[in-house]
């Protein structure tokens, strides 16, 4: 499934009372408009829009009373419930503002059309695709659910600093950070945990960093100039769970040093979580379950690292005393936030969102830069200028590895507005020739380079950015680093790969989906110490 940034509009766009509604969808020009209406107007949509959430029940109780006298309680509730049923559903595709937006009519009328895409045909991003052809630029995805491929206005309006996040998008992480739909309340939460992704903490983190790298180099070159297949997907992801596990709980679990890293694998990454998300956000009684028996968490992806962490956490909470210094990452996190069960979640959904984001960077970079030799030789000649005497094979801890410069209509309150990662990033307007691998165009000073970086959205955008992006930078260069002066490196059987689609490109996969970037690796130099 493509991943997909949702914002809410807060406010109403008011319209005017007096003219009939349009036929098709207003030009994006007026959407922006709207978005700036004055305050009369705002209140004005509000109590249209608050009116319109009661018209099915109304209808369902009209109807109610012109049924037959004489039912019993139990028949006026089934009557009562059958009529709010067809009511609701005639609403959402008919009367609603929504419904003057192009798109499927079935998926105006419930989220089961996205459930359907995702979960059955494994399609949802060539359906996004498919709908804008034939509908144009704004396409009504859900009952409350607007998406868009005018890129810059969705960059312009997800910066706003009041936007809300929808409320049921992220299913079992809407309590954490990256899931709160109250801007204020994200910024108290942002607050409190961003002191603990600050320069300083990297710093503190770079000596175990360097440690994870020499253990996946010694790993590498164990098996580099061998005749079989490295599968790198395996080594990556032990890699990221050590450096993800470490950074938080400050403990090595050594997840490299495991002999069989298929099973490592197979046994900690979480495959289809996007399925659960999609079941959560798109069936409403699932949600309500989950929230309502909260120990269901454990049988999610996030299980096994909600244990792992708490491990940890339970004897900080016993042991508390507020009048000594607190260092670990994990201690600050709960003097900030000053709750065990949430100390743990955000723990635990920063490390499953690091491993598969740090996963899925390496493999893109990899990829594309196996794809682009010129590009790995710009990369060496630059690892090249360095002092290799100092650090021998081990370039990434040259602090100068950091700096080096190649590495580097009418819309109704609370509608969700959304946008796709992939398809905005391979946006022509935006990006001039989206599908070449041009390192350079994120390069330089001039108004170009600039306006290419401030559209960048990888790690978020508006005040949503993501807290963990430093480290990401981090690791990401260091690796690359690592990876690209010690080995030659292509794709074992290229034919394969194109063929599937490189599927390893893909994030959170699917069970019986998923792909593994496998690649001929040999050394490019005798020494190794």
């Amino acid at each position: 499934m493509a991943q997909t940034t949702s914002g809410q509009r807060r406010y109403a766009s008011a319209f005017k009372i007096a003219e009939p509604w349009p036929i098709a969808a207003p030009p994006l020009t007026t959407y922006k408009r709207l978005l700036r209406l004055g305050d009369q107007k705002i209140l004005e949509g509000i109590a249209r829009a608050q009116r319109d959430s009661q018209v099915p029940f109304l209808v369902a109780w009209f109807f109610t009373l012109l049924s037959p006298r004489g039912l019993d309680i139990i028949s006026i509730i089934l009557y009562l419930l059958a009529f709010y049923i067809v009511a609701k559903y005639t609403h959402r595709a008919l009367l609603c503002p929504l419904s003057k937006f192009p798109g499927p009519r079935l998926a105006g009328i419930t989220k089961l059309y996205e459930a359907y895409h995702v979960l059955i045909r494994n399609d949802w991003l060539e359906n996004l695709e498919s709908l804008h052809e034939k509908y144009g630029p704004v396409v009504r995805i859900g009952p409350n659910e607007l998406h868009f491929i005018d890129h810059q206005f969705c960059l312009e309006y997800h910066k706003r600093p009041d936007l809300l996040k929808c409320d049921n998008y992220y299913g079992l992480l809407n309590k954490l950070l990256g899931g709160l739909a109250s801007p204020t309340k994200h910024i108290q939460r942002a607050s409190a945990v961003r002191p603990i992704f600050s320069g300083k903490t990297l710093a503190r983190f770079t000596p175990t960093l360097d440690g994870h790298l020499e253990s996946l180099y010694k790993r590498l070159n164990d098996v580099a100039g061998t005749e079989d297949a490295v599968n790198l997907t395996h080594y990556f992801w032990a890699f990221t769970n050590d450096v993800m596990v470490s950074y938080l709980v400050e403990e090595d679990y050594g997840f490299l040093r495991i002999f069989d890293l298929e099973a490592v694998h197979n046994k900690t990454r979480a495959f289809s979580a996007i399925d659960l998300a999609t079941v959560l956000r798109c069936m409403p009684p699932i949600k309500f379950i989950f929230d309502t028996f909260p120990i269901l968490r454990s049988y999610s992806p996030l299980g096994w690292l909600d244990t792992l962490v708490r491990n940890h956490a339970k004897p900080i909470v016993k042991s508390w005393d507020d009048e000594i210094s607190h260092e670990g990452i994990l201690i600050r996190m709960f003097n900030e936030i000053g709750s065990e069960i949430l100390t743990i979640h955000e723990s635990s959904q920063a490390i499953f969102i690091g491993n598969e984001s740090l996963l899925s960077n390496l493999t893109f970079l990899l990829h594309h830069l196996m794809q682009n030799p010129d590009c790995i030789k710009k990369v060496r000649d630059e690892l090249d200028t360095l002092d290799s005497g100092l650090y021998g094979h081990r370039i990434w801890r040259d602090p100068r590895v950091l700096q080096l410069t190649y590495l580097d209509s009418i819309i109704p309150p609370m509608t969700s507005m959304s946008f796709t990662l992939r398809l905005l990033e391979h946006d022509p307007e935006l990006y001039p020739e989206p599908n070449t691998f041009d390192p350079d165009r994120w390069l330089g000073i001039d108004e170009d380079t600039k306006e290419a970086r401030s559209r960048a959205v990888t790690f978020g955008t508006g005040t949503r950015t993501c807290l963990g992006q430093h480290i990401a930078h981090r690791v990401l260069r260091k690796t690359i680093a690592c990876i690209l002066y010690n080995f030659n490196v292509s794709l074992w059987d290229q034919k394969l790969d194109m063929t599937t689609g490189y599927r390893y490109l893909d994030t959170y996969p699917k069970k019986g989906h998923e792909g593994y970037m496998k690649v001929r690796l040999s050394p490019r130099f005798e020494h190794k110490a």
